[in-house]
């Protein structure tokens, strides 16, 4: 079974995005509480967002 990639051994870019003020503080928040990085939290998220937007179109008839 393969090792899932780290940031150590996986080559970075950096992401640069404007959000509301309100909705940082709510990550920042969610994220304390967890004992989790803004950085895990929102790359998890990718990665949730596009897993479920493949599998939606994964669920269309073909023809």
């Amino acid at each position: 079974m393969e090792k899932e990639p780290t940031m150590e051994n996986t080559e970075t870019k950096t992401l640069n995005i404007s959000l509301r003020k309100e909705l940082i503080k709510r990550v920042e928040v969610f994220c304390a509480e967890k004992k989790i990085t803004v950085r895990d939290f929102v790359t998890d998220a990718i990665i949730e967002k596009i897993e479920l937007a493949y599998k939606e179109r994964r669920k269309k008839s073909r023809l």
